[in-house]
């Protein structure tokens, strides 16, 4: 396990800006974190009121894709599928099953071009609470450095795979958010909202810790 005394320092460093500039919004850093601030609270609102309003918000999930970068053409993959497949239907049944990891993960992995890194960006900011986004560069740093995280090696393409690993990572986030509890290391305060453990870490806050750690090469 990472040394969780230095997770608020790994939060507050965390950066991403792939694309930012293109989309007009600056690089997501501590405090302000602009584009993430702005896609959970349009996510929020998606998940309390899709039903009544009777949409999937295609221009939000576009915009998710792009605020990840769209690596490997997921963006084009997505629109292309979309002819294909009925997108308001698909995202009822993410919101229906994600108080369930697994059941949540499978019906992510439907919409259109979506791989494992991006049904779990998904369920992120759908309910950054319980999911953190599990990309190529943890993914890889747990393989090499943190065979205690009891994540097995996925496959990409095999949905059984993706789908338990992605279930063992969000176990090892509650792992670790129980442990930042248990040692009263409070998450840095910013513009994200504030998580309802005693030491107000979500899920999705302890992942953008860990995506620095992986960043990092630390042990």
């Amino acid at each position: 396990m990472p040394d969780i005394r230095k997770f608020p320092d790994y939060f507050r460093a965390y950066h991403w800006s792939d694309k930012h500039a293109l989309y007009g919004y600056p690089p997501d850093t501590f405090g302000d974190f602009e584009w993430i601030a702005s896609l959970e609270r349009r996510f929020e609102w998606l998940r309390a009121n899709h039903a009544a309003v009777g949409t999937a918000s295609l221009y939000l999930i576009r915009e998710m894709i792009q605020w990840g970068g769209s690596q490997n053409g997921v963006l084009q993959k997505f629109d292309e599928r979309l002819g294909e497949t009925h997108l308001y239907a698909l995202m009822a049944d993410v919101m229906a099953r994600i108080g369930d990891p697994a059941g949540a993960i499978e019906a992510a992995l439907q919409i259109p071009g979506m791989g494992l890194t991006y049904a779990s960006k998904l369920l992120r900011f759908i309910a950054p609470e319980h999911y953190g986004a599990l990309d190529s560069r943890v993914r890889g740093a747990i393989e090499k450095r943190l065979p205690s995280a009891d994540i097995p090696k996925i496959y990409d393409g095999n949905a059984n795979s993706m789908i338990n690993g992605y279930v063992a990572f969000t176990r090892y986030l509650a792992r670790l958010r129980h442990e930042l509890d248990k040692g009263a290391i409070a998450r840095p305060d910013c513009r994200l909202k504030v998580g309802t453990s005693s030491s107000g870490w979500r899920a999705a806050d302890i992942e953008m810790a860990l995506f620095r750690w992986a960043e990092s090469g630390e042990a």
